[in-house]
């Protein structure tokens, strides 16, 4: 499988180019806050992704080592998706886009009644922005030890 083509040498363009696409940050904000990890979870986001997209985000995603693919020792039919390091460094990303929507977007982002499970909740009760970081990768990285069994 291939990575990414990129269209240049500017680290933007090349950003744009790895993760910048409608899908993928949603695909990977399911897998690193609401720990989904099949194809089904993935599958039943509120953002609706159709099934031939996912599984093109999700074969690029493993190609670009932003994911690994590994068969579900409890169902050899089906398989599980867990971010790669490299994955979970998108949190920096999208703590900025978080920030930046909170900021110019707060009345969209605040719900009535309150949901402390929306990441808008938990990013804005963090301590800090690198507070909120640190804890999401934490808790990401313990799921994924549970999950692999490592």
């Amino acid at each position: 499988m291939n990575s990414s083509i990129l269209r240049s040498h500017c680290p933007i363009t090349t950003g744009i180019d790895v993760i910048g696409d409608k899908w993928t940050l949603l695909i990977i904000r399911h897998m690193l806050f609401r720990h989904k990890h099949t194809y089904g979870e993935l599958l039943d986001m509120k953002e609706k992704i159709g099934t031939k997209i996912l599984a093109e985000r999700l074969k690029q995603l493993v190609a670009d080592e932003l994911i690994e693919k590994r068969n579900d020792p409890n169902n050899k039919k089906s398989f599980l998706y867990t971010l790669t390091d490299k994955g979970i460094s998108t949190i920096d990303i999208m703590a900025k886009i978080i920030h930046f929507s909170v900021t110019h977007y707060h009345s969209q982002m605040v719900s009535k009644p309150i949901d402390k499970t929306k990441l808008s909740y938990i990013y804005m009760h963090s301590k800090s922005e690198a507070a909120f970081i640190k804890d999401s990768k934490k808790s990401y990285v313990k799921f994924r030890k549970a999950l692999l069994n490592f």
